[in-house]
């Protein structure tokens, strides 16, 4: 499967700021896949927790792009980017602990792979943008 370099709305660049200068790179699958999550939806200013009600549902469209919310039709979503990427965070299985009800910017997230159960390494979280479903 060839990785594509797209265009990313001025919105997700807000949520995803490049980690040294690099660009986050989306297949086609994924790309589409993102656009139909935030189609209809617009970016707020970045948060750094989300409350335990906006955890309920997670989405992992790539390695450097995971989705949550509390339903699939939740007015507002949040785009969470790990700084550097999640490598393998679609295959694998994603554990995080939360120390509170919120969920943190920095927190650390655990790589398990689902096969064999082991650890095969981890990653934190970075920012949460809200996206907002827009009025009608």
């Amino acid at each position: 499967m060839n990785k594509l370099i797209l265009a990313i709305p001025v919105a997700l660049m807000l949520a995803a700021p490049a980690v040294s200068g690099e660009k986050i790179q989306l297949t086609e699958e994924q790309q589409a896949k993102l656009d139909k999550r935030l189609e209809g939806r617009t970016a707020g200013e970045p948060r750094s927790c989300i409350s335990n009600s906006d955890q309920r549902q997670m989405t992992v469209i790539s390695d450097d792009v995971l989705i949550f919310g509390s339903s699939r039709n939740a007015k507002t979503i949040y785009v969470n980017n790990p700084p550097g990427g999640c490598r393998n965070a679609d295959r694998d299985i994603l554990s995080y602990s939360r120390p509170t009800s919120s969920l943190c910017k920095g927190e650390m997230i655990t790589l398990i792979d689902s096969a064999s159960r082991m650890p095969m390494g981890s990653c934190s979280f970075g920012a949460f943008v809200p996206y907002t479903r827009d009025e009608d």
